[in-house]
């Protein structure tokens, strides 16, 4: 099947580009489309400042949504610092901009429809910005996403579970999501800072809460049913993992090692490979962390880890600074067991020296033990989705083909 690969009963989709806020210098028209005048603060932009104003037609636009119709956000704004010059913003998810839904991948070779599609709305709302603009702009937002079917593994809710205990990543606040207050539920765990967001969540919950569209609408329907489907296969647990940048600096910065002297204009942006090489790279950074056999040990009740350590060590000196480890990481988690550690020693050196020895005392660990954990296995899962393969994975030689347990807590777990 072209474009996809199977790992066990999983399915491996191609990641798509998804949301991109473009900005072109554009005279404010005065049409009925720019009617409604309000703070550019109201607009939630993590570039906006001030007491500058913008102008839509947020009616227009809700009572197309209620039709069914999918209709992107669209506003004037005024410059920062010089109000007489505006600018048109645009921002949309290109697959439901063109197939209104966002679960079925885009393929470079769509470029001229999506430049298509995103030409003939701005005409809709009277704007007239030229196919070779559109090309050419950098976008001042962008976002990759994958959906990962997991219906033959687990629930969603476990998948996020199993990466929940990778809560570090640089400069990054981490924060898990329950969305208790809607009506399907459905998790998120997300990395965020103000330029950049990176988080893993239940798309399938996402759709039943937030579909709009008349074809969003049918898709929640046949999963509710239990009967949609992607590329044949049943489709009831999709993973979304999701790389947002919210700045052209953002941009700029994060795909310079990818494009190289190429500028991140929409053109250059829109491949497939791109996308590919970006979320792979972040996945990596971020669960698989090089101590992950550490972090899936502190998942696991005193009495295994007694046991673990008793079996493999006997100095009692490196069995207090494995249980040290494991204790702080059963407490705080890694990113504030990274930070206790930091601010008791005050030294980045210490640290890393620290993670080099338990990096190395990991090699001398039998995780065959391991390699009948639930989390191990979603993890594993998850990384191979992208196309990483870690030592772990090939010393337990994890099979997929059969689904891990729903009730990832056992009576040893301490999560």
């Amino acid at each position: 099947m072209e474009g996809c690969q199977f790992w066990g009963n999983g399915l491996r989709l191609n990641p798509p580009m998804d949301s991109i806020r473009f900005k072109f210098k554009y005279e404010n028209p005065n049409t009925s489309f720019f009617e409604e005048r309000i703070h550019q603060k109201e607009l939630q932009l993590t570039y906006i400042s001030g007491g500058r104003f913008a102008w839509t037609n947020n009616t227009w636009r809700r009572e197309r949504q209620e039709s069914g119709l999918y209709t992107p956000k669209y506003w004037i704004e005024q410059d920062f610092k010089f109000p007489e010059i505006t600018y048109f913003c645009l921002e949309t998810s290109l697959p439901k901009l063109i197939n209104a839904e966002n679960l079925t991948a885009l393929k470079t070779n769509q470029l001229d429809e999506a430049v298509k599609a995103i030409s003939n709305f701005c005409q809709v709302v009277g704007v007239y910005i030229f196919p070779d603009q559109i090309r050419r702009c950098v976008p001042t937002l962008v976002a990759f996403g994958k959906n990962i079917n997991i219906t033959n593994l687990c629930a969603c809710n476990y998948a996020i579970k199993a990466l929940k205990p990778f809560d570090y990543k640089t400069n990054c606040q981490h924060r898990i999501v329950d969305f208790t207050d809607k009506k399907h539920g459905g998790k998120e765990a997300i990395f965020s800072q103000s330029s950049e967001t990176f988080k893993a969540y239940d798309k399938k919950r996402e759709i039943l809460n937030r579909a709009e569209t008349t074809k969003e609408k049918e898709t929640a329907e046949l999963m509710q049913q239990g009967l949609y489907r992607i590329d044949g296969q049943l489709a009831s647990e999709i993973l979304r993992v999701e790389l947002t940048l919210k700045t052209e600096r953002k941009i700029r910065s994060k795909l310079k090692p990818y494009l190289g002297e190429l500028a991140p204009t929409f053109e250059n942006l829109f491949n497939e490979k791109l996308w590919e090489k970006v979320l792979k790279d972040e996945v990596n950074a971020v669960f698989n962390h090089p101590l992950q056999r550490i972090i899936f040990l502190a998942l696991e009740g005193q009495h295994f880890i007694d046991e673990f350590l008793d079996k493999h060590y006997h100095h009692i000196q490196t069995k207090d600074t494995i249980r040290g480890m494991l204790a702080s990481l059963q407490r705080s988690g890694f990113a504030e067991t990274r930070k206790d550690y930091l601010g008791r020693y005050r030294s980045r050196q210490t640290w890393y020296n620290y993670l080099r020895r338990l990096k190395e005392l990991q090699k001398h660990f039998d995780w065959s033990a391991l390699g009948q954990l639930d989390n191990v296995k979603i993890h594993s899962f998850i990384l191979k989705q992208f196309g990483i393969i870690t030592e772990t994975q090939q010393e337990l030689g994890l099979n997929f083909n059969t689904r891990v347990s729903k009730k990832i807590d056992t009576k040893q777990r301490n999560t």
